[in-house]
């Protein structure tokens, strides 16, 4: 289960030491969209949009999304909240284990839950509200919002309420699923694999001293085809995903003042101090010190900047290296 740090009044919903399913609330300004990496977890999830306009990245593909719909994304997918097209965005994320679904029921596990979790072919779900009543999307949508707001609510038994919205939700998506018989070309299977292998390391060596050779041999490319194809799908070179990766390790303690900023630094990929305030502001458009700040409610204005296509920007230069054909600098070492 994941943990957020973008959203000023980001709560988790359920509580803290459930960990079989768990809902958080997501009050996002428009700059604050962009700066989280790939999420990836064996957790189903389901994003519930209830005010604005966003982009979220499921894999390698973009999906848009209104106030109103839902997205859910299938276990052990890749997905990020790209950009937003309203001022403000307010969403409801929730996570769902498959032991939470079928508690040790089998029967109840192997027909509705395992071929929904196995197909590769269905790696997301969009659902929209229908101009027709009782449909299954729409008993899907208002089972969510349900969900949500009976957790937020936390009422008496809450938890079996809850329980009940997420089954009526899942039968929805099960008949969706099962209408679609959805079927994926091998090309986007190997693509999407190609990516999750890129992003998946990046995650989990990204407090380490990365080359750019160690990370194109580990997943089984060449450097030039590692930056190309990366590029293109996450809008930014790998040395800028790293970074984003490191920063969003570091937000824990960087809002629970859990460490100083040297050992913050060292503990997340950072040379030092001095360097790690230097990419969190190139990051977030700000210091460490005034995001907390912010977050906390001691600061009344946004400091965070909106992250920009590169298209809008031109190539950005960043540390000394080889030019690759992107247009980007491509450090030799990545610290």
């Amino acid at each position: 289960m994941e943990k957020y740090f973008i959203g000023k009044g980001a709560q988790l919903l359920t509580e803290d030491s459930e960990e079989k399913a768990r809902i958080y609330k997501l009050e996002l300004l428009q700059p604050e969209f962009g700066h989280m990496p790939c999420m990836k977890g064996k957790a189903f999830t389901f994003i519930l949009a209830e005010e604005g306009e966003m982009q979220c990245q499921v894999n390698q593909e973009k999906v848009d999304m209104e106030a109103g719909e839902a997205l859910f994304i299938n276990a052990g997918q890749s997905y990020r909240l790209n950009r937003s097209e309203t001022e403000r965005c307010t969403i409801y994320i929730i996570e769902i284990a498959e032991e939470y679904l079928f508690a040790g029921d089998e029967c109840l596990r192997d027909k509705y839950i395992t071929p929904v979790a196995q197909a590769e072919a269905f790696p997301y779900c969009r659902f929209m509200p229908s101009a027709e009543e009782d449909t299954d999307e729409d008993i899907l949508l208002q089972a969510l919002l349900a969900a949500a707001q009976t957790a937020e609510g936390r009422d008496m038994a809450y938890e079996l309420d809850m329980k009940s919205w997420m089954f009526t939700a899942w039968g929805s998506l099960y008949k969706k699923f099962v209408q679609l018989a959805p079927e994926c070309k091998n090309a986007v299977l190997r693509e999407r694999a190609k990516l999750n292998r890129m992003t998946g390391y990046l995650s989990e060596h990204c407090n380490e001293k990365l080359t750019l050779a160690g990370m194109a041999e580990a997943c089984q490319v060449s450097t030039g085809d590692f930056c190309r194809f990366f590029k293109k799908h996450m809008e930014m070179t790998p040395f800028e995903y790293l970074q984003k990766c490191r920063i969003w390790n570091s937000m824990d303690a960087v809002l629970n003042k859990t460490a100083s900023m040297g050992e913050i630094a060292m503990a997340n990929g950072f040379a030092g101090a001095s360097y790690f305030s230097e990419t969190f502001r190139k990051e977030m458009g700000c210091s460490p010190a005034d995001y907390r700040k912010w977050y906390r409610g001691l600061e009344s204005e946004c400091p965070v900047l909106a992250v920009k296509n590169e298209e809008e920007d031109g190539p950005q230069t960043g540390e000394k290296g080889k030019t690759s054909k992107t247009g980007k600098n491509v450090p030799s070492y990545l610290l």
